[in-house]
């Protein structure tokens, strides 16, 4: 579970800037709140700003610390990333702090960098009510040199010292991750927060297909029937969704495809499927032959007879929907948190809410849900928590994004959210010229 983010100096966040999930004293939608560890955190937050006020950057700040966590470090220069508006700043590292539980424990995974180098890069179990527990903390110092301290329990013999400093010498250079030296650490904590991040924590933003949706369909019978019964439930047309069988040998490849049939032939060697986003099928073998499954919608026509559609035959709205249904699903079973930049895009906003309620609804959810929007029909403190509600504005002298909760401005419980932020009531609103001075009316003559 996602606890909380800090972010300094990365694109159109200047100063330290924090995002939480923490649940706050309100009374209402109790269901909406998660024991995590010692602490209690949220099932969702929506964020609302004005176009540029730097909701997606904070998407992108959670996923750039992510990235960095799968490569095992950075492979160019990050001063590009950094908050342009203050000179000083390209001299200052930007950095980063994200607090998680998994299971019972809660921690704290942390990185500085500047130019080419990791700077900062620590690691504890967060005692939240105690002092926290150091796992690892990692500095580069003015000589230049790296220093790493351990946790007691990771150093005790001879042979745990000499491989800590043997790694730092020979394998830990200054662009790369001490976390990345997971293989060769062998502790628990260490690969156990490295994959939170890697499966755990799911963003999509706007171009992102979701690419499990076909081994999700494959999976089980009941399964195929959960996708149908939202389907229908969201009023899309489709009575079924299913999968058509095709011969590999009578597969014709997309030219668009990166992969030759000889390079699919060879990853299928190892690879349990190979999934085409462009044509939404999945090659997988079965008996020993390779066979191309394609997902395949299904229509009543005015006879009530079933008719077979592409994927790609379906609207944008749908599409995007098909991309949410696999999170939907996931949300709904296990502790996954996903963040979603621009969540009501290609979709109608009565879909929109009537997903969003289905969510925040269900009182058997087990993950979270993030995401930013401009669909103010979900300002309804019937379906969130003041604590859900969160708005990004962009300082006008100095150009910085600012993040704060609708919680800070302790609105009752029966407040017009919706109006309240539309009259700019909360801030993080557009600014709107007069359109008048804009002289439309003006040809140029």
């Amino acid at each position: 579970m996602l606890i909380r983010f800090v972010v300094s100096n990365f694109l159109s966040f200047n100063e330290e800037s924090e995002f939480n999930m923490i649940a706050g004293s309100f009374k209402t939608h109790k269901h909406h709140v998660y024991k995590s560890g010692k602490v209690d955190v949220l099932k969702a937050a929506v964020f609302y700003g004005a176009n540029g006020s730097g909701k997606s950057n904070l998407m992108k700040a959670i996923r750039f610390v992510q990235e960095t966590v799968r490569d095992g470090g950075i492979t160019q220069s990050v001063d590009g990333k950094k908050f342009k508006l203050n000179k000083s700043n390209s001299k200052k590292p930007m950095s980063f702090e994200i607090e998680f539980s998994i299971g019972s424990k809660v921690y704290s995974y942390g990185i500085s960098l500047n130019h080419f180098e990791i700077t900062e890069e620590w690691l504890y179990e967060s005692g939240i009510t105690v002092d926290d527990k150091l796992i690892f903390e990692r500095k580069l110092i003015e000589t230049g040199k790296t220093t790493i301290k351990m946790a007691d329990k990771y150093v005790k013999t001879q042979k745990e010292k000499t491989l800590i400093e043997l790694l730092k010498e020979n394998l830990l250079q200054k662009e790369k991750l001490f976390l990345g030296l997971f293989n060769y650490l062998k502790i628990d904590e260490i690969t156990s927060v490295r994959t939170w991040f890697l499966t755990k924590l799911i963003l999509i933003f706007p171009g992102t297909e979701f690419k499990g949706i076909l081994p999700l369909l494959l999976d089980s019978e009941s399964l195929k029937q959960h996708f149908d019964q939202l389907l229908k439930s969201f009023d899309t047309g489709i009575s079924q969704l299913t999968s058509a069988e095709v011969d590999f040998d009578k597969y014709e490849i997309d030219p668009k495809d990166k992969m030759t049939r000889k390079e699919i032939e060879t990853q299928m060697e190892i690879a349990p499927f190979i999934i085409n986003n462009e044509t939404n099928s999945v090659i997988i073998k079965e008996k020993g032959k390779l066979i191309v499954k394609t997902a395949i919608s299904y229509h009543k026509d005015n006879i009530g007879n079933n008719i077979p559609f592409m994927i790609s035959e379906e609207s944008d709205g749908t599409k995007r929907l098909l991309d949410f249904i696999p999170a939907l699903y996931n949300l709904l079973r296990q502790d996954f948190t996903y963040l979603i930049d621009e969540i009501d895009r290609s979709l109608h906003p009565s879909l929109l809410c009537a997903l969003i309620c289905k969510i925040m609804t269900d009182q058997d959810t087990k993950g979270q849900l993030i995401f930013t929007s401009h669909e103010s029909n979900l300002l309804d403190l019937n379906i969130f928590r003041q604590d859900e509600i969160w708005f990004v504005e962009k300082d006008n002298k100095l150009g910085e994004s600012k993040m704060y909760s609708l919680s800070e401005f302790k609105p009752r419980y029966d407040l017009n959210v919706r109006k309240g932020y539309l009259t700019g009531r909360f801030g993080a609103i557009p600014f709107l010229a007069n359109l008048q001075d804009l002289n439309w009316d003006n040809n140029g003559s």
